[in-house]
């Protein structure tokens, strides 16, 4: 099998195992809530902790990556997802458990950071960004009739994380077949310096980031609450709706790349977020659930290669010695976008929910103006 292939192939296998290991919270917020008989507000403050120790981590990783290379680094990050479990199974106090999801945190920063920049040190017709995010995606949907099943069962929550015990093991035996070759070491530089930043394209398009981070998880967060409250549907009806959004955003990720390399990603960047904003605005002016399931439907398809997009052009555009400095880069930026945005656009939706869409449009608007600037100034002078 092709090196480059392979690389390729387990990178992808461990943003899917990230992703069930990740998401496997969610589902068990309320469960958590009622076990260890903690109030609504100690329970809120569980998503923020994760948040913060993988944005932390993904800083400390990246100072780190020189020190312990990219496969030492990976190998680093999946253990603390073995730790956090042990301490998630065998939690008998909330802020224990609270302990261990903040290790786990620090696992999903870490591991994402080294999948992310292996990924990104591959030649460019393996850098399947958009492929890769769909496996994290795919994880993300597959976990839930897990966790759903645990639930109907009767068993404690704490024991799905021994899956994660055994799986994330077997997945560190398979991440040594990893092989990066020494042209590596010749072409890359593994020590991380954010000097990067002062490169305004890596600047501007991180920032871009920043703001689709937020908008992506602000419509995952916030949409149901808004079908409910303007559109009049149930509780129960929420998951079907929100489903059309993950369907479709999980096959344009799927299919991403090759729409990538045909219309190119910096055209892409401009379209994509304009249709966005025509997806929100039918949600907003809509009256039934037709308008909310075509809405979030075009939302769904319009966003799932926005991410992917910027991430591959940011690497693909700069220097190859300053690959793993742009990659810790945007994985940072996503953190923070994912930490602190998350909270921000919260508090404006329990405000008025709207203006959570209102955010949400200034941020696709940022992503296109950015766009359009390199898209009409592209040069090897502005790109360098």
């Amino acid at each position: 099998m092709n090196k480059n292939f392979k690389n390729m192939i387990i990178v992808f296998a461990g943003f899917f195992f990230l992703s069930l290991f990740s998401n496997t919270v969610s589902p068990f917020i309320t469960t958590i809530k009622n076990t260890y008989n903690v109030s609504a507000d100690v329970i809120a403050i569980l998503p923020p902790v994760i948040y913060f120790a993988s944005f932390m981590m993904s800083i400390i990783g990246a100072k780190l990556m020189s020190v312990l290379g990219l496969k030492k680094g990976l190998y680093l990050g999946l253990l603390f997802a073995i730790f956090a479990s042990i301490i998630i199974i065998f939690s008998r106090s909330f802020y224990i458990l609270l302990f261990g999801y903040f290790i786990s945190g620090l696992s999903v920063g870490m591991s994402g950071l080294f999948l992310g920049t292996i990924l990104s040190v591959l030649p460019a017709e393996y850098q399947k960004f958009s492929l890769a995010n769909a496996c994290y995606g795919l994880g993300g949907i597959l976990i839930l009739p897990i966790d759903r099943f645990i639930l109907k069962s009767g068993i404690s929550f704490n024991y799905t994380y021994t899956i994660h015990v055994v799986v994330i093991a077997l997945f560190i035996i398979f991440a040594t077949k990893i092989d990066l070759t020494s042209s590596f070491k010749n072409n890359y530089q593994s020590k991380v310096s954010f000097d990067i930043l002062k490169n305004p394209l890596v600047l501007l398009l991180s920032i871009a980031i920043f703001f689709y981070v937020g908008a992506e998880i602000s419509t995952t967060n916030w949409t149901g609450s808004f079908l409910e409250k303007y559109y009049g549907v149930s509780k129960e009806e929420v998951p079907n709706i929100l489903s059309s959004f993950w369907i479709l955003f999980t096959i344009g990720r799927a299919v991403g790349d090759k729409l990538l390399e045909k219309v190119g990603r910096l055209q892409f960047l401009l379209v994509a977020p304009i249709l966005s904003v025509i997806g929100i605005f039918i949600i907003l002016f809509g009256t039934d659930k037709v308008h909310a399931l075509v809405g979030l439907s075009v939302i769904g398809i319009s966003i799932s290669v926005i991410y992917p997009a910027l991430q591959g052009f940011i690497v693909q555009n700069v220097d190859k010695r300053s690959v793993p400095s742009a990659s810790a880069v945007i994985i940072i930026f996503n953190n923070l976008g994912a930490t602190f945005l998350t909270y921000i656009i919260g508090f404006a939706g329990g405000i008025k929910i709207t203006y959570v869409f209102i955010i949400q449009i200034l941020f696709y608007l940022y992503i296109v103006l950015v766009s359009a600037r390199y898209l009409t100034f592209k040069t090897k002078k502005q790109l360098s």
